[in-house]
């Protein structure tokens, strides 16, 4: 949720942290501020609102000095406004503080620090951690931290500095993502790689219960115990240009038009010729007969679509369960369960958490993701990374279609292993695959011109209705939510055979019902459901197959997609569309697609 970071070299920190800030918005953000040491004093800056107000102030108010930690952060405890913007600073002043995640126990804290005479000045959970690290402080910062970790109940990274320890920050981890950075004479802190980029060439991912001690000569880490861990770094791999817009006007339009790309990366690590290349997961999978996929939010509208595939494929048992309703409910589990948690950027604290249950219960985990650096990753038995590149516009685009095709080409696997995908049958299924980028061009080219149309009359509408059947579902599901997350407009997706159940009575004149037809088993009754919308005056949007004249006819607008070779991977191309819809929806609404109110990219915390 929030992002931390932090810089110790020779440039200015204040500029150094603030592109490292704008590299970490896409986490989500209502205000931000730094704190830089210099002349033996910490000076902290605060600002409510994007950046640029903390650029303002900056230039109001300069700031100099080569060292510093810097925060965006996401409301949790207390209003969004400048005097809860982090860092937050101990009675003295000389030391201040960085932190993302929840201090449980802070109310307590916050009692006894105040019966002491702690003066508290915000609302946030975070204060207390100055507050107790000051408490325990006799020179040495390392042995302060240590002890205030002692007393802290919950998930947390943060990192402080001390007034009386120039071109110093302690950092500690336990549950929230914190990252070490390697440049020449200079050493950096973050919440996520691109924060690190340009100046650090090497990364380090300091583990839970774990604390870093840097200094632009490098750092050392140590457990809360306090013992002497060899830190251990790896080249980054990924380029400041591709954490950057390019050409675009937004993350989100440039992450929607790399999917094609995206597609075709991910299927060149997996075929070889007319075969499905099987990678190591890390256990046997012939024996199998129970996946739960877990996952939040786009990653469980994924998931429902991996259950079809395993299940018409593999013949498998599937369930799929929201990740913070799995970790709190018993599971059952045989001897041949196999978890599978999703999420694109793998620091899900829900997904994380249900990982954890699952291997508590001794169940094998494989998981999806697209960091696999990330703790997901490191925590599991094996991986299937996405190899969609970095996401940072907040509403997921070119993740979700890479999960889709990745849960399919997992489906194909353990049918293979199973003996159920015959030599044909793997030959045909490759054959689809390898045409499904181009498909996935032409759908987005094809339609943006009619998107766009519809964008210019629906804009105004203050909900909509999305319905689909068997695989479209899903993307039902899907297309509410991008509208709901970056358009800021009341959308439910539904299986359309429950829209008389119930949603049939919203439909008026005013409001826009966007139904996905593709031409399979249950097009007829898409068309009932159709003219059950007509019949009711409702506004008709149809995401249907290129020169469908009958869905062509009976809709206010069509939205033309290219007609997959094997229908399990038509909601691939279906939802195309609807990711531009969203967009241009937005757009028209003046709405922020990259950085929509209250969302994070990451979700760290419960």
């Amino acid at each position: 949720m929030c992002g931390i970071a932090g810089y110790i070299g020779a440039k200015q920190a204040d500029s150094v942290l603030i592109v490292a800030l704008e590299r970490l918005k896409y986490r989500g953000y209502d205000s931000a501020g730094m704190a830089v040491q210099s002349d033996g004093e910490i000076h902290v800056r605060k600002a409510p609102g994007k950046l640029k107000q903390l650029s303002d102030t900056l230039s109001a108010k300069p700031v100099s000095g080569n060292c510093g930690i810097a925060h965006t952060r996401w409301a949790t405890h207390g209003e969004p406004n400048e005097v809860n913007a982090h860092p937050h600073a101990s009675g003295d002043h000389r030391i201040a503080v960085v932190h993302n995640g929840i201090v449980e126990n802070h109310e307590a804290l916050r009692k006894k620090l105040k019966d002491q005479g702690a003066i508290f000045l915000s609302q946030t959970d975070t204060e207390v951690i100055p507050h107790l690290v000051a408490q325990h402080y006799r020179g040495d910062p390392i042995a302060a931290v240590r002890a205030a970790i002692g007393e802290l109940d919950g998930s947390f990274a943060f990192a402080a500095v001390f007034a009386d320890h120039p071109q110093r920050i302690i950092a500690a981890r336990k549950g929230s993502p914190l990252l070490i950075g390697l440049g020449k004479k200079e050493t950096l802190l973050a919440s996520d790689i691109p924060a690190l980029l340009p100046h650090a060439t090497q990364v380090m991912f300091l583990e839970d219960g774990q604390i870093a001690d840097l200094t632009e000569d490098g750092v050392k880490v140590l457990t809360f115990a306090g013992e002497a861990i060899e830190p251990r770094f790896k080249p980054i791999e990924i380029t400041a240009e591709a954490v950057s817009k390019g050409p675009y006007d937004s993350f989100m339009a440039k992450e929607i038009a790399e999917q094609p790309q995206v597609l075709a990366r991910i299927l060149e690590s997996r075929l070889r010729g007319d075969e499905v290349v099987e990678p190591d997961l890390g256990l046997e999978l012939k024996d199998v007969n129970h996946v739960v996929f877990l996952g939040c939010g786009t990653s469980w509208h994924a998931a429902l679509l991996g259950k079809r595939f395993l299940e018409h494929l593999a013949r498998v048992h599937v369930e799929v369960d929201i990740s913070s309703e799995y970790r709190y409910r018993n599971p059952v589990a045989s001897g041949n369960t196999l978890v599978v948690p999703i999420s694109q950027s793998g620091e899900t604290a829900d997904t994380l958490a249900g990982l954890r249950l699952a291997k508590s219960k001794f169940i094998p985990v494989v998981s999806l993701v697209n960091v696999v650096t990330s703790t997901i990753a490191r925590e599991s038995n094996g991986i299937m990374p996405l190899l969609a590149g970095p996401e940072i516009g907040v509403a997921s685009t070119k993740a979700y279609t890479a999960q889709v095709l990745a849960l399919y080409l997992f489906a194909l696997q353990v049918a293979k292993v199973k003996k159920l995908l015959d030599r044909d049958a793997e030959r045909k299924a490759v054959d689809a695959l390898r045409r499904l980028p181009d498909l996935a061009a032409k759908t987005l080219g094809n339609c943006d011109e009619l998107v766009s149309e519809a964008a210019d009359l629906f804009a105004s509408a203050q909900a909509s209705v999305f319905l689909g059947r068997g695989g479209e579902h899903p993307t039902a599901l899907e297309g509410a939510l991008k509208l709901k997350e970056i358009a800021y407009v009341h959308a439910n997706g539904y299986a359309a055979g429950e829209f008389k159940h119930g949603p049939i009575a919203l439909v008026t004149n005013r409001l826009p019902v966007v139904c996905i037809c593709p031409r399979d088993a249950m097009y007829e009754k898409m068309l009932s459901n159709l003219q059950e919308v007509r019949a009711r005056s409702g506004r008709i949007i149809v995401v249907g197959e290129e020169g469908d004249r009958a869905l062509a006819d009976i809709a206010d607008h069509m939205f033309p997609v290219q007609r997959a070779p094997d229908e399990l991977l038509q909601p691939i191309l279906s939802i195309l569309p609807l990711q531009r819809y969203a967009y241009h929806v937005a757009r028209r609404r003046d709405c922020d697609v990259d950085q929509p109110r209250n969302l994070a990219k990451s979700v760290t915390v419960e």
